[in-house]
């Protein structure tokens, strides 16, 4: 018998909505498996479960006079440490902000809450949520549930562990360098990467506003076992809200595109080896697509190193100027050493050479619009490498820097503001390895198209964590 803790979305919000189960019952439900499964993983790392019993019973009561409140009625789903929620602190991995209490909520905790969803864990992230692993001296190290020689990922890697192990049906996540796609890929989870303007994101208990590149490369989203969960999270939290001006209300479905649709494939930035665990895992997306009606071509997207050098600069640059030498005060030594190596990899720029930066960026937005007109779909890797060791990236300055160039096509994404859909495609004797399908502004949903259509061929991944 399947258990309430594995129903996907749907399942659970069409239940709840037909009163077939209360919102308490199901709350309790993720409540206990979070009892289970989380002293091994430390996913979840703020108890909040009188918060969400007193939520389900509202729940409960409204539906009695009134009916469902909402598409997520009853929905468990948890939200990262690093965005508000009211009352809770925000402490974003860092001890020096263990007690930032928030007292509003972020957008999409609004938009959550107004669909009806309760947030039954508040998850893990690594310090200022600047890691591709998920460890920080307030909360500790993140397991990934597959296997203990993997890193859950980062910065979302709290989010994915808990909503692949039965934690929520979704889970909140964000994405500056993939930390939606990255842990998605080390989980064995589906996810959109939204584009910029699709999600609005704002936090009142930031001390300061973000910098130019935190406001175009990073972006909120949801993270599911299944790909039709992914597309109900996503259209919750991209409702409007006037606190975020890059917000644009752009419809979640456009226009159909002349099939067959053009998928231009590629193994991943000319120059870095692409693992053979990756390669098979394009190969089978490949196939899948094909067999679905996509037309797949093998082409390589332009200016990937370009992309990766770029993108790094430029947040090394402004993050030189705006917090630096805060952050190197109150993080930890791991966290140090990130940030410096990230730093000492490439020269920062002078006034000259970031606005120059930025120029270029357009140039190569255009050609990758102009690409993107050819091939609706591109097919790349979410890393060239398997996913790593827990706290690998942070062993040496050379094994992190074979790390980030192994991301390039990961972080091509955030330095153009598009959007990308993960899925995973293949097993390894230490669980699951994916891909991402990165489209056109705006064009969430044939990425997430061709993403069901993997999924269709691969099935459900983490039910197979489940019945091990």
């Amino acid at each position: 018998m399947t258990e309430i803790w594995q129903w996907n979305t749907a399942t659970t919000a069409a239940r709840a909505a037909s009163g077939e189960i209360s919102s308490a019952e199901v709350t309790q439900a993720h409540l206990d498996r979070l009892d289970a499964v989380n002293p091994a993983l430390n996913a979840v790392t703020q108890d909040v479960r009188e918060e969400a019993i007193e939520t389900a019973k509202r729940l409960d009561d409204a539906f009695a006079t009134g009916g469902p409140v909402g598409p997520l009625h009853g929905v468990p789903v948890t939200i990262k440490e690093n965005i508000d929620v009211t009352g809770q602190p925000t402490p974003n991995g860092m001890p020096a902000f263990a007690d930032l209490i928030a007292d509003s909520n972020s957008p999409l905790v609004e938009h959550l809450q107004a669909a009806g969803a309760v947030i039954v864990g508040r998850t893990n992230t690594p310090e200022m949520s600047y890691r591709w692993h998920t460890d920080n001296p307030l909360r500790g190290e993140t397991k990934n549930p597959w296997s203990s020689n993997r890193t859950p990922g980062g910065s979302s890697g709290g989010a994915a562990a808990a909503v692949v192990s039965g934690i929520g049906t979704i889970a909140h996540g964000n994405d500056l360098g993939g930390s939606l796609r990255q842990p998605a890929n080390c989980n064995g989870l589906a996810t959109i990467r939204p584009t910029l303007g699709r999600v609005p994101a704002h936090n009142a208990s930031a001390p300061a506003g973000r910098s130019l590149a935190l406001q175009l490369m990073s972006v909120q989203g949801p993270l599911a076992r299944e790909v039709a969960d992914v597309r109900l999270g996503l259209e919750v939290m991209s409702q409007p809200s006037p606190r975020d001006p890059w917000y644009r209300d752009a419809p979640l479905v456009g226009p159909p595109v002349a099939g067959p649709i053009r998928v231009a494939a590629t193994y991943g930035a000319e120059g870095i080896p692409t693992e053979q665990p990756v390669r098979n895992a394009i190969d089978a997306a490949a196939r899948h697509l094909a067999a679905s009606g996509y037309d797949v071509e093998f082409v390589d997207p332009p200016w990937l190193n370009e992309i990766r050098v770029s993108w790094q600069s430029i947040l090394a640059t402004e993050t030189s100027v705006t917090a630096l030498d805060q952050l190197r005060a109150i993080g930890s030594p791991d966290f140090c050493n990130a940030i410096t190596w990230m730093f000492e990899d490439h020269a920062l720029l002078d006034l000259a050479g970031y606005v120059a930066a930025y120029t270029r960026r357009g140039e190569i937005l255009t050609a990758w619009t102009q690409f993107l007109d050819q091939y609706p779909i591109v097919l790349a890797p979410v890393s060239q490498e398997v996913p790593f060791a827990p706290n690998a990236d942070a062993s040496s300055e050379e094994r992190f820097l074979e790390i980030l160039r192994g991301h390039t096509c990961l972080v091509a994404v955030n330095y153009l503001g598009l959007p990308a859909a993960a899925v995973p495609t293949t097993m390894t004797e230490d669980g699951p390895v994916g891909v991402q399908l990165i489209g056109r502004p705006f064009r969430e949903d044939i990425c997430l198209d061709a993403a069901e259509a993997i999924e269709g061929h691969v099935g459900v991944i983490a039910e197979q964590l489940w019945n091990r």
